[in-house]
């Protein structure tokens, strides 16, 4: 998950890999610069409910029938993702999303897919705010349906016969009687420096802004926060009524509407404050201007890394080729980019 252990004093702690504390660096240094700027955040994420809502879980003696709530053994019926954005002005209006899905599965995001996602953000997330004055930046994690590729870059684990295709394409001499290994070799200067994004692009092209959340620091995004106010209020509301598949939806829009504007504004100021706080004590009081980056090599030598300053801004950081928000530390040419 973005973690190793390295030993200190003979011990063993949990510390953030390189990669992940160089995402961190870079989202924690643009939210901030973004911030200067007097922009609109827009936080957007998905959650989940269930028809009978999410019964309370405790300790109990399997021996002591009588101490065992009721509502431990109910079943927590059909489940529905919902899916909207909001900022310190409130729920961003016509934004809500209520999935009702026929997918018989515990896995919510099997519900929520890229044409899914995508159909939303053009027909209620770019025309709500196109109604804000300010220029707009909406943050969001690196779940899959986020991020559908806009181009399918190669892989190794294409078949040959693809790659061939894929270099004929793009007019790229290649030999003949090649093996797999030998084409992707060629394929390889020929691959974008960056991957671009189906979302990114669209946001863009309507001039917004996205600024993607550092793998697995969902305690950056207040809509964190939203989510758990509302899910409390719906399981509460929920357990203390028969519960019918057609009143979950009416709930549910109940519960958001108790998240005032108010609300709102805490939770962005708290999450603010986290994120200054990290970049304070990562980065001690440096500006979050005008800071060169250190380049450091991860390829094993024997001579020293060579660290590198250039006096412009950092470059994109190439994200990982699987999908989600893994990291895949394999290659011993990395480079790492780590803004100090």
């Amino acid at each position: 998950m973005g973690y190793k252990y390295k030993k200190v004093n003979n011990c063993k702690i949990i510390i953030e890999s390189p990669r992940l504390q160089s995402l961190k660096l870079k989202f924690l240094r643009r939210y901030l610069q973004l911030a200067e700027e007097n922009v609109s955040f827009v936080f957007l994420d998905e959650t989940w409910l269930n028809q009978n809502g999410s019964p309370v879980r405790r300790w109990v003696l399997e021996s002591d029938r009588r101490g065992m709530p009721e509502k431990v053994c109910m079943s927590e019926g059909k489940r529905f993702t919902v899916l909207h954005a909001g900022g310190n002005f409130g729920f961003l209006e016509g934004c809500e999303l209520f999935l009702d899905s026929n997918i018989n599965s515990r896995d919510y995001h099997k519900t929520m897919t890229g044409e899914v996602f995508k159909k939303w953000t053009i027909e209620q997330l770019i025309p709500s705010v196109a109604l804000i004055s300010r220029k707009v930046v909406v943050v969001m994690d690196n779940a899959p349906y986020h991020s559908m590729h806009a181009e399918d870059s190669p892989k190794f684990s294409w078949k040959k016969a693809k790659l061939e295709d894929w270099l004929h394409k793009n007019k790229i001499p290649f030999g003949n009687n090649l093996t797999k290994k030998q084409l992707f070799e060629i394929v390889k200067p020929h691959l974008p420096s960056c991957k671009k994004y189906v979302i990114d692009e669209l946001l863009s092209k309507n001039g917004i802004e996205v600024l993607r959340l550092p793998p697995y620091h969902c305690q950056y995004n207040p809509i964190e926060m939203v989510w758990g106010f509302c899910k409390t209020y719906f399981n509460k509301h929920i357990l203390a009524q028969p519960s019918t598949k057609s009143k979950v939806p009416d709930l549910w829009h109940e519960a958001l509407s108790k998240y005032t504007p108010e609300m709102w504004m805490n939770s962005v100021n708290h999450c603010e404050r986290l994120i200054r706080d990290d970049w304070k004590r990562l980065m001690g009081n440096e500006s979050v201007r005008d800071i060169p980056p250190i380049i450091i090599s991860l390829a094993d030598s024997d001579e020293e890394s060579i660290a590198s300053f250039t006096s412009e801004s950092a470059v994109e950081i190439v994200q990982d080729n699987d999908q989600n928000e893994r990291i895949d530390e394999s290659s011993e040419d990395e480079r790492i980019e780590i803004l100090i």
